[in-house]
């Protein structure tokens, strides 16, 4: 049975590659439609990888800001500061004097420095950095724990910038669900190129085919040649996108507009794993074999 299935598998090859030559035109048009789509299809998950791991690292460091009145007492500050390390929900504290957050801040907006000079230091008060335990991290959860903490002696304000973080999550998921539809609209488009040249094909060689049904040729030794060549065609079209794809991002990431944008870095800081250009190229050869599938089940006479 192994020879059989051997020389099957050999005529299938044969065949899937002299059809790709017979038809060069053809061949070329299902490639190039392959990787347009998938090359957009894989900007659009790039653009997601990057932004996931934003919001991965972001959730990890999600901060509560205690910020303290310029009246509160050393007693007092003790005195919150052994509240914070008790509380069950915080994971870590840190105390961040008035004159180390004006430094922070001239270092990372130097350009506002003598604004800061000019103002005094009442704009930057005392504060606690708060890091909370991932259990409350949670919107509600957070908003309980500052509403306590707003209530302690010496307290002026308490900030969590968890609201804008849900936000940015939400963009971030319309951006994804919108780029992967536009993906699914190409790939349907790439099925129906695909699916027009196997039925083209077909018509081409339908003399050919007629003769090997009368010798007796079963159904999967006529369609597999089909069905290897639209494979080799996804697989072509999804190794050309990849390449296609990691070009154009090393061209960027090389560009004067990414090295002058601190903001690229973090929607395009990254490469796609590995797994995920594997993912092109094997999605190309799924599409492809689809469509011919669907072509070949449409064909009355393979």
């Amino acid at each position: 049975m192994t020879a059989p299935l051997v020389q099957g598998v050999r005529h299938c090859l044969r065949e899937a590659r002299d059809g790709l030559l017979r038809h060069p035109a053809l061949t070329m048009l299902s490639v190039l439609s392959i990787a347009v789509s998938l090359y957009v299809f894989g900007l659009f998950a790039l653009l997601a990888f990057n932004l996931n791991r934003l919001v991965k690292g972001l959730g990890q460091e999600l901060q509560m800001q205690i910020y303290l009145e310029e009246s509160a007492t050393p007693e007092e500050v003790r005195a919150l500061r052994e509240g914070l390390f008790t509380d069950p929900a915080v994971g870590d504290v840190r105390f961040v004097p008035s004159e180390e957050a004006r430094k922070r801040f001239e270092t990372q907006f130097p350009g506002l420095k003598e604004v800061t000079g000019a103002m005094g230091g009442a704009i930057f008060p005392d504060a606690f950095e708060v890091i909370l335990r991932p259990a409350y991290r949670d919107a509600d959860a957070a908003e309980r724990l500052a509403r306590g903490f707003r209530l302690s002696a010496g307290v002026q304000e308490v900030r969590y910038d968890r609201g804008w973080f849900e936000r940015l999550k939400s963009l971030i998921a319309l951006m994804r669900g919108g780029g992967y539809g536009v993906g699914t609209l190409l790939m349907l488009a790439v099925m129906v190129t695909i699916g027009t040249v196997v039925r083209l094909t077909v018509l081409a060689r339908r003399e050919e085919i007629e003769i090997m049904k009368l010798v007796g040729a079963t159904a999967g030794f006529i369609r597999g040649p089909f069905l290897f060549g639209a494979a080799a065609q996804g697989l072509m079209g999804g190794l050309l996108a990849a390449g296609g794809l990691a070009l154009s991002w090393r061209l960027f990431v090389d560009s004067e507009v990414f090295r002058e944008n601190p903001f690229m870095a973090l929607v395009a800081g990254a490469f796609l794993p590995i797994g995920g250009v594997a993912g092109l190229a094997v999605a190309g050869m799924v599409l492809g074999l689809l469509a011919a599938a669907v072509s070949l089940h449409r064909a009355a006479s393979v």
